[in-house]
């Protein structure tokens, strides 16, 4: 295994390039969609056919209309990696289906999550990453691939438990955002971090996934590291929400928000916290009224 295609050449692009430059038996192609940020880039069919391990670093929003692109390109052998989380907006479809039933895909897929902010990742700092899968081979494929680098990768076989958290990771830091922006303090901010890892983990279970993998750098980790970042688009859009803004850019947490809640049934009833998010921004109820009176009855 020693080509690797990485599809999106935005910030976690970028970033997955960067590291993976420091494993010097790979072959790397880059491609995205904007010529311009990557000029001189092979055509898609020269590329996604020769891939040993392709990453999909492409948006909800836009990862239809990629899979579309690339399927009939691809190497059945191909391991698929997807850094995108959550669910398509328009049909609340999981970016998980996206791959394996809208697009007919059947190659082994890995999930990569866990706190991996771009621009820490660029600069250098380490960090830790999960690769989930039900395919043993394929997770610990892309697990060999860091190897060596700044990126420290685990491996999971509980795609289910892994990728749900990651979802609910980005509703909650934007939540968190939301908090944020009425500066109430450090002390409120560790209460909602709390909340958040219960329901986390409530939600995880509920869905068949383990528990330990909400407490694990695809949940507790990513949480932490993405509701305190700067460079965070889900924990930056909550304040910009509370302050009655627009987001600078598309936020995964919006999308994945109403598809989330409609999961829920009944079982939001026992998740203050998501509801209080729920109430907010789909249902237009007061941000700090709603906040504090959440605090106050943690």
């Amino acid at each position: 295994m020693n080509t690797v295609g990485i599809l999106g050449y935005g910030e976690i692009g970028k970033a997955i390039h960067t590291v993976l430059l420091q494993n010097s038996t790979l072959t790397i192609h880059c491609w995205d969609k904007n010529i311009d940020i990557l000029p001189n880039q092979k055509p898609l069919k020269e590329i996604i056919p020769t891939c040993d391990v392709l990453f999909v670093c492409i948006p909800t929003w836009l990862l239809r209309s990629a899979l579309r692109e690339i399927e009939r390109l691809l190497n059945p052998e191909t391991i698929l990696v997807s850094l995108s989380k959550g669910f398509e907006k328009e049909t609340c479809t999981r970016i998980d289906a996206l791959f394996q039933n809208v697009a007919k895909i059947n190659n082994p897929l890995v999930f990569l999550g866990g706190p991996m902010i771009a621009e820490e990742i660029i600069a250098g700092t380490r960090t830790i990453a999960v690769a989930a899968s039900n395919n043993e081979s394929a997770r610990n494929t892309v697990g060999a691939l860091f190897s060596g680098t700044t990126v420290s990768v685990e491996t999971s076989d509980d795609f289910e438990g892994v990728i749900t958290a990651a979802s609910l990771k980005n509703i909650y830091a934007l939540g968190l955002g939301i908090s944020d922006a009425f500066n109430l303090g450090a002390n409120a901010h560790g209460i909602l971090i709390t909340q958040a890892l219960r329901e986390m983990m409530h939600v995880v279970v509920s869905h068949g996934g383990r528990a330990e993998s909400a407490l694990g750098v695809a949940g507790l980790a990513d949480l932490i590291a993405t509701a305190q970042s700067p460079n965070s688009t889900n924990y930056t859009t909550g304040i910009r929400f509370a302050r009655g803004l627009a987001p600078l850019r598309g936020s995964e947490a919006l999308n994945t928000l109403p598809c989330i809640t409609k999961t829920m049934g009944s079982v939001i009833a026992d998740l203050p916290f998501l509801s209080a998010i729920e109430a907010i921004v789909l249902h237009k109820a007061d941000p700090e009224k709603t906040i504090k009176t959440l605090i106050s009855h943690a």
